[in-house]
């Protein structure tokens, strides 16, 4: 059986007694072995040699602490939330900001700093104070209409560790616009796109919308007197070049369920008019100075969501208004009627985008929409013919003048009148789709332009009209070829002309692209009109507002011919 020698483990320092060790391990004896070493050599029968204190090894080795969940959540300052997008402020707007002390022990809170730009913090003792360890506590932080316009700065927290947990804070300051306009004239609306049109010797067009929203503004008589007048002399000193909360002024109901105070609903309708999610709305009695703005949540069928509840009461019978920012376009010249009334022409263009559903009309020809509304005709409507003429003038003799693109352009004027929140909206939604002068359609005259002289069969392809011309003037070119044929029974059909011949010096034959589908006789014809692809001939539209949403409005277009149903 095999031997094994060993050496029994002495404790750390030969002179000191382990009291953990029993007693019998401290005292033992060395047991001789047949061979120790002498530094690094083995030598035979020598004693062993105690090396005590051992001295450490003087190596560095380099390395990275790894993180652990411990670092993601304490010892800092955590704060709730970071930042704030506030919006339009047109009233006190408070949120509740939390710090935690995520530290294992106390830091002092020496102060709070960023609330110059009319910011309140309140909730918790002032600074300097101490913040207990692994405790959190809520501040109010609340943004008033007092300050700068434009609101971009943070409101931090400084601790004595030089932590500096802060919450950004963005807003635009608005004050409401509380002033009703003098009915007698109406409201101007205007809508005003951007279009960029390239155009070729040909009268080919290339057009490239400029703007995703049109422009809007909207102008207003105004007549005050007594504290309003003085009330309205004060803001446009004080406020005159800042964002106004602009009420819609055309856009007026009357709530016909009362407000209560604290209220997170408004009971009111909302369809056809300019209420959006996270807008606002203004609320007014019967004065200026009785009116709230407050900010919309979300937009129902059945009224407006709150984000902030209401200030005060309003009974059933106030004014409600959909909102826009808004600047005055310039300073208003004040006329002085007496000592106590002023009056005064406003016009503000609104500061955000105004979306709208561009929806074009529903009747198709040719792929393209036709606008079928007959054009008010209670002022007389204006027509006239473009071309392209190049005019050579040396100043001697007769000027040489050339028909570049040997074409001929319509244009025409359509004017809108209507009743009614329904037709206004139809009607934007149609200024919408067009995109001031980006986007054709098809325009009839809306005249008697040719009279059906024989009766024309369901399958026939000619008409015959009494002579105007057309075969020697007319002749299939572009604005004068297609046809809108309506009937007494309301159809209306839609034809492109082909050719045509003269009969005789009554009677013109046209040739037609497809059958009418349909026995007509002259006597059923109620007119029929000149059919024109056409583009807005302005990127500016205006709408007359004559009385509210629910009344009556008006409106002008031109209308001018393109060749874009050719290629």
């Amino acid at each position: 059986m095999a031997v094994l020698n060993g050496v029994i483990a002495r404790p750390t320092l030969a002179a000191e007694v382990n009291p953990y060790l029993t007693v019998a391990h401290d005292q033992f004896a060395w047991v001789p072995l047949p061979f120790v070493t002498v530094g690094h050599v083995f030598v035979k029968g020598q004693a062993l040699t105690t090396h005590w204190p051992v001295s450490s090894m003087e190596l560095e080795v380099p390395g990275t602490a790894r993180g652990a969940f411990l670092d993601d959540y304490y010892h800092r300052i955590h704060i709730s939330p970071q930042r704030l997008d506030l919006g339009n402020v047109v009233s006190i707007q408070t949120t509740p900001v939390r710090l935690w002390n995520a530290h294992l022990e106390p830091r002092t809170l020496a102060s709070i700093e960023g609330t110059d730009e009319g910011i309140l913090v309140a909730g918790q003792p002032v600074p300097p104070m101490v913040f207990p360890a692994l405790k959190e506590l809520t501040w109010n932080v609340s943004v008033t209409p007092e300050g700068q316009p434009v609101l971009d700065t943070t409101v931090a927290w400084i601790f004595d560790n030089a932590e500096s947990p802060g919450v950004r804070i963005t807003a635009n300051r608005i004050i409401a616009w509380s002033f009703v306009p003098d009915w007698a004239d109406g409201v101007i609306e205007r809508l005003a796109w951007a279009t960029d049109i390239l155009s070729s010797e040909s009268m080919v067009e290339l057009r490239r919308k400029l703007r995703l929203a049109p422009r809007r503004e909207l102008e207003a008589a105004m007549y005050v007197e007594g504290r309003e007048r003085q009330l309205l002399d004060l803001m446009l000193f004080g406020w005159g070049a800042r964002v106004w909360a602009l009420p819609l002024w055309h856009e007026i109901q009357l709530l016909s369920t009362p407000v209560p105070v604290g209220a997170l609903s408004v009971i009111c309708s909302t369809q056809y008019l300019d209420f959006r999610d996270g807008g606002l709305a203004m609320l007014r009695g019967e004065s200026a100075f009785n009116s709230e703005t407050v900010e919309i949540d979300v937009v129902t069928a059945g009224g407006l969501l709150l984000k902030r509840a209401t200030q005060q009461a309003w009974p059933a019978g106030s004014r409600i208004y959909p909102v826009r920012p808004a600047r005055l376009t310039q300073a208003p010249v004040l006329q002085r009627l007496t000592d106590q009334a002023i009056a005064a022409d406003v016009t503000f263009m609104i500061t955000d985008a105004c979306d709208w559903p561009a929806v074009m009309p529903a009747t198709l020809y040719r792929g393209r929409p036709v606008l079928e509304a007959r054009p008010d005709e209670s002022e007389d409507l204006t027509s006239s013919y473009e071309r392209l003429l190049l005019t050579l003038d040396g100043g001697f003799s007769t000027p040489l003048t050339t028909d570049t693109a040997n074409r001929t352009m319509p244009v025409q004027a359509h004017r809108w009148i209507d009743m009614g929140r329904a037709a206004r909206a139809a009607y934007r939604s149609m200024l919408y789709a067009l995109a001031g002068r980006q986007v054709p359609l098809w325009v009839p005259t809306h005249a008697d332009d040719l009279q059906l002289v024989a009766t024309v069969s369901a399958l026939s392809t000619v008409l015959d009209v009494a002579y105007v011309g057309y075969t020697r003037f007319g002749q299939s070119k572009t604005g004068r070829r297609d046809i809108r044929i309506e009937l007494f029974n309301g159809t209306a059909l839609h034809r492109r002309i082909t050719g045509s011949i003269e009969l005789d010096q009554h009677t013109e034959r046209l040739a037609i692209d497809s059958a009418l589908g349909v026995l007509v006789e002259p006597g059923d014809v109620m007119r029929i009109s000149w059919l024109a692809l056409c583009r807005g001939n302005s990127d500016a539209v205006e709408i007359h507002h004559q009385t509210d949403s629910e009344g009556v409005a008006s409106s002008s277009l031109t209308f001018r011919g393109v060749r874009d149903d050719e290629f």
